[in-house]
């Protein structure tokens, strides 16, 4: 068994305010008193005992589901006990402040729990919670063995369900060890909480949910899940939102015969610092009995559907297989929204990285590593119907002889990749669509000159040791070497969480590509201004003609739409002398131009950087006492609705024009007129947009 690494970041959630007591339960007993303590020994206790002490504690699992407890009351079983043939069906909810808690005295091995092919109803469980809230599950090991008739069976099973549902709150399933459970459908498994009813049956919801540290291995269906039958039932309203504060955290999930980790219907969950592999794998059971599990046809690793503002971060995933489809190690499934996969490591998957399905939008994919996923559908596979999908400062490395495409696209949102590393040294192309848009990436090895990528790096990215990481805690193999042409070649992008992968501040100087932010000692100086209009203003801007607005382009973008005249938008300082002015630029309209303006005294005195559609060429030109003159011409491919890089470096008397990365103009002047200046940006008689504008030193 892989050991399980744990970094903690975030605190826990506050608990929940709402109490809840039994409903419709009626045991044998009661327990005598709230906050007490109850000790259980398989080998050495008594179901006449009085439980309360290690001295007289109870023998059997069957007399601990006698009980209804109540708030406080902990529920403690001996080390190396071990129970066959039976289970924990669990009554009585605590309080906010005072859950009841299952965990182990004594020293030794985790008290084992093996129900083997007991079950309730037709369904077998090593520990249920039904209808009750405020309950703690910790250090035990569940199993049941190798039974795998035709049967549902999950190791923990937490169910709302009749007419005890509602809003449950505060369950924590801590520690666990679940191994060898053999379940029929897709709502068993390891851990599994399930909202269950149809017809009038109420909804059952739950908040403040933690499922941390636990061991899953050799299970079917799914590894950790949360489920509500809303999906298949109209008159429940709880399709998004059956989950609320939930964290699964710290889990080590392996030889799973369906998914790892999946989330449903939740609102913000976050999960992180989860391992999972060997996911859609046959389970280690007797074969002559288990062909119905064999049916499965689609798996990811780790995954949401039907799920907004989800985190996954800081998470491994490897070894998923291909069945009929699907494998990858993440997968922003149907109803996902405004989530994000961030800080993971993923390898060996033979899906590839990431999965984007239907009536999905607005979700980000940044600072990932994928080494040598195997690509069956492309690194990245974007089903038809997916909204905007934004791809930015992720590595992808392959080396294992794989060819399928790196990238992909929907059929109606946009994918943005940008400040990604592409290392392509086995094969496979960059899809080019008008759903596609690149920005700033750098390509490496096989198929790398990749067209309409403004500020593109073709180079080597010099990694310390790239394909040479075991797993995510030797991810500094995809740090970058001093010298680096990935260091401050990247764009600026807007709410970018703040940090790399390995937890550096952004940015150090100009941005960095893939996903190291390389210390900023002897790069750059910070910038004196940069403006990306990602708050929807363009706050200290002056315009002299045309009409500008905040329009929605790659991104946010500055707009001229006016067809006529000159259109010209200013700010900064007129002290300015010698900086660097950079602008992501696109002409908008055939026949058109749009260009950068520096030394900006006013209307009549400037110098202009410009992209010209009739004759494709870059212009340099100097504008003094209203008078417009041409200081030189360069041809270049300029198209219509493409972004480009604009950058102009004047040092005195001397300007250098560039266009994605590329000087191609170098002017030196008397620097008798124009000596300082604002920035500007300019139109005339057409329509551009520009965005990412930055002035450095």
């Amino acid at each position: 068994m892989k050991a399980v690494t744990l970094r903690k970041l975030l605190l826990l959630p506050l608990m929940a305010a709402l109490l809840f007591g039994p409903v419709g339960l009626m045991p044998a007993d009661r327990a005598s008193a709230a906050g007490t303590t109850y000790y259980v020994d398989a080998a050495a206790g008594s179901d006449t005992n009085g439980g309360t002490s290690t001295d007289n504690p109870w023998k059997s699992l069957a007399k601990v589901n006698s009980v209804v407890f109540d708030p406080g009351d902990r529920i403690l079983l001996k080390a190396g006990s071990v129970w066959n043939d039976t289970y924990l069906d669990l009554k009585g909810s605590g309080v906010e402040g005072s859950p009841i808690v299952v965990d182990r005295y004594g020293t030794g091995p985790k008290p084992l729990i093996n129900f083997g092919n007991t079950a309730v109803g037709g369904e077998g469980f090593g520990v249920r919670l039904k209808n009750v809230s405020y309950w703690e599950i910790n250090n035990l090991e569940i199993t049941s063995g190798q039974y795998a008739t035709d049967m549902r069976r999950s190791g923990i099973l937490v169910v709302g369900e009749g007419a005890g549902a509602g809003a449950f709150k505060h369950i924590y399933i801590k520690g666990n060890d679940i191994h060898d459970v053999f379940g029929t459908d897709r709502r068993t498994g390891g851990i599994n909480f399930h909202a269950r009813g149809g017809g009038t049956d109420p909804e059952s919801t739950w908040d403040d949910v933690l499922i941390e540290d636990n061991t899953v291995i050799n299970v079917a269906d799914t590894g950790i899940q949360v489920m509500t039958d809303a999906f298949a039932n109209t008159s429940w309203a709880h399709k998004f939102d059956a989950f609320t504060r939930l964290i699964i955290r710290g889990n080590y999930v392996e030889k799973i015969h369906r998914d790892g980790i999946l989330v449903r219907a939740s609102v913000s969950p976050l999960i992180e610092y989860n391992t999972t592999n060997e996911i859609g794998v046959s389970c280690d059971v007797n074969t002559s009995v288990v062909n119905y599990l064999d049916n499965i046809g689609f798996v990811a690793a780790q995954w949401a559907y039907y799920t907004t503002g989800a985190v996954f971060q800081h998470n491994e995933a490897f070894n998923t297989r291909v069945l009929q489809g699907d494998g990858q190690a993440w997968d922003f499934d149907i109803k996902v929204s405004d989530s994000i996969y961030q800080y993971n490591f993923s390898h060996h998957n033979e899906g590839g990285a990431l999965l984007v399905m239907d009536s999905t939008n607005n979700n980000i994919f940044r600072y990932n590593i994928s080494q040598n996923d195997y690509d069956a559908f492309g690194t990245f596979h974007l089903r038809p119907g997916g909204g905007n999908l934004y791809i930015y400062n992720n590595v992808i490395y392959r080396d294992n002889g794989i060819t399928s495409a790196l990238t992909n696209s929907s059929t109606s949102g946009m994918a943005y990749y940008s400040n990604n590393i592409f290392y392509n040294a086995a094969g496979g192309t960059y899809k080019n669509s008008s759903f596609v848009k690149y920005n700033h990436n750098l390509f490496y090895g096989a198929n790398s000159n990749v067209p309409n990528d403004p500020g593109k790096v073709v180079a080597d990215p010099q990694f310390l040791n790239g394909g040479g990481a075991s797993g995510i805690d030797t991810a500094s193999a995809y740090k970058l070497a001093e010298g680096s042409p990935a260091i401050n070649s990247g764009a600026v992008v807007g709410g970018n969480g703040s940090i790399d992968f390995f937890g550096n501040p952004l940015y150090s100087g100009a941005p960095d590509i893939g996903v190291y932010e390389a210390p900023g000692t002897g790069g750059p100086p910070a910038a004196l201004f940069e403006d990306n209009f990602e708050d929807g203003a363009a706050d200290g801007w002056a315009t002299v003609g045309g009409s500008w607005s905040i329009g929605t382009e790659e991104s946010l973008a500055f707009a001229q739409n006016g067809l006529y005249g000159e259109a010209i938008a200013y700010t900064g300082e007129a002290s300015w002398t010698d900086y660097t002015l950079e602008a992501d630029v696109k002409v908008k309209k055939l026949g058109g131009n749009g260009g950068i303006l520096f030394r900006y005294q006013d209307a009549n005195n400037f110098y202009m950087f410009r992209l010209n559609d009739t004759g494709s060429t870059a212009d340099l030109y100097k504008k003094t006492g209203g008078s417009l003159q041409m200081l030189a011409s360069v041809p270049v491919t300029v198209n219509p609705n493409q972004v480009y890089r604009l950058k102009a470096t004047v040092q005195g008397a001397s300007i250098t024009g560039s266009v994605d990365g590329t000087d191609l103009i170098s002017w030196t002047g008397s620097g008798a007129e124009l000596a300082s200046g604002k920035i500007g940006l300019r139109v005339h008689s057409g329509m551009a947009s520009f965005d990412n504008v930055r002035v450095t030193e």
